[in-house]
């Protein structure tokens, strides 16, 4: 047994004053007013949150998760992560020539993995998407829906096909919905111009989630309210959003916390290689992004693409300009996730019983110390040692 001590300590329902205890196992055996066992670490004003979880990111740290063939580029990132707070994350890739093969290769990342953020499965952003809401992806990989390309994808994905993001307008949507959700695939609504009617058969059809609220979908009219007006409307859906304030301004992510309760909000990062870098803009394939000092990644056009900002830096946001509890902030990027994903028996929040996962977090609201079954396994400093060293090669301006 082994204790830690914090005057923040944050579990699901508050913020106690105390000692967090692990058993050998590397479970949470207590959190209370007395240390038992040796006492590893009193880190008084700095919090413990519980390890995050990211439903929805691409990259990170110079390394790709979406448009490689190579699983190593997966699993270091997967290292890298640990260095944000992030524990446990599902890689996602996108439409794209390679999508099949980078399918079966995050597959493999997960089969292989031994360290690192744990990959709880794999996300595909399309291709079954309305060239109208592209957002920053060519049309030219997008496909028509249909079970047999369906089927192609959750085949190559061996088990690990946990989400998948579609636009439930096009022809033959709703068989893929029905078929995916049967085998207990979380379809999100994606990338989509579908009307309030189309987003609610939909949601009956079996969506479960709304993929990054309010960005590369129909927006809110007072005279048809569209995907918009149904995804905050209906509770039967998880809202992926993004918190940087730069996809979705402060005031729309007050709309939503309103309009839907705090335990069906799915905070995510939807990052990008480029997160985690120095601000600059990189020769990516074909396309040039820039990544701005305050996180903004965009292309030449000034299409958003992905997050330069961490989700640690977004649960902040909440906290601190939007006054949202810190429970419920903190939720919302770990515990919310972890249901969402059902792995909340172990993963998610700071509870007797589960995974010692936490992060210890100083008054800049940086990640400190990152630990995983009561081991630490990253701190501030292995920075350097977790970047991907040849990205910097890309860097043209």
């Amino acid at each position: 047994m082994k204790s830690i001590r914090s005057h923040h300590i944050v579990t699901e329902t508050e913020v106690v004053d105390g000692w967090l205890i692990i058993d050998d196992e590397g479970r949470i055996a207590a959190i209370g007013d007395t240390p038992v066992g040796e006492r590893i670490e009193e880190v008084q004003d700095d919090w413990l949150l519980p390890g995050l979880i990211d439903p929805h990111l691409h990259g990170f740290m110079g390394w790709n998760a979406s448009k490689t063939t190579d699983e190593t580029q997966i699993l270091r990132m997967a290292d890298a992560l640990l260095w944000a707070g992030v524990t446990a994350f599902v890689p996602s890739c996108i439409s794209s020539l390679m999508m099949l093969d980078n399918v079966r290769t995050l597959h493999a990342a997960r089969t292989h993995q031994r360290q690192g953020a744990e990959i709880l499965g794999l996300y595909m952003e399309g291709p079954f998407y309305n060239p109208e809401y592209n957002g920053g992806t060519p049309v030219q990989y997008f496909q028509a829906p249909s079970i047999e390309r369906a089927l192609r994808f959750y085949e190559a994905a061996g088990g690990d096909l946990v989400s998948l993001g579609l636009a439930p307008e096009l022809p033959g949507a709703m068989e893929v919905v029905s078929f995916l959700s049967q085998n207990g695939v979380r379809v999100g609504i994606a990338h989509t111009g579908a009307d309030y009617e189309q987003t609610i058969a939909a949601i009956d059809a079996g969506c479960k989630m709304a993929t990054h609220s309010f960005n590369a979908m129909r927006g809110l009219h007072h005279r048809e309210v569209g995907v918009t007006g149904a995804i905050l409307l209906d509770p039967r859906i998880y809202n992926e959003i993004n918190c940087d304030f730069i996809h979705v301004c402060p005031q729309m992510i007050e709309i939503l916390l309103k309009m839907k309760s705090w335990d069906k909000i799915l905070m995510m990062t939807d990052s990008d290689s480029l997160t985690g870098m120095p601000p600059g803009t990189y020769q990516i394939g074909e396309t040039p992004e820039t990544l701005e000092q305050n996180g903004k990644i965009h292309l030449p056009d000034g299409t958003i693409y992905g997050s330069g900002r961490l989700l640690l830096q977004d649960v902040f946001n909440l906290i601190d300009i939007l006054n949202i509890p810190v429970p419920e902030a903190v939720a919302m990027a770990s515990l919310n996730a972890a249901r969402f994903l059902n792995v909340d028996d172990r993963l998610g929040s700071l509870k007797v019983g589960k995974q010692a996962d936490f992060i210890v977090v100083d008054d800049q609201r940086r990640c400190r110390i990152t630990v995983q079954k009561g081991v630490k396994v990253c701190d501030m400093d292995q920075r350097s040692s977790l970047v991907n060293p040849k990205f910097m090669n890309l860097k043209i301006a």
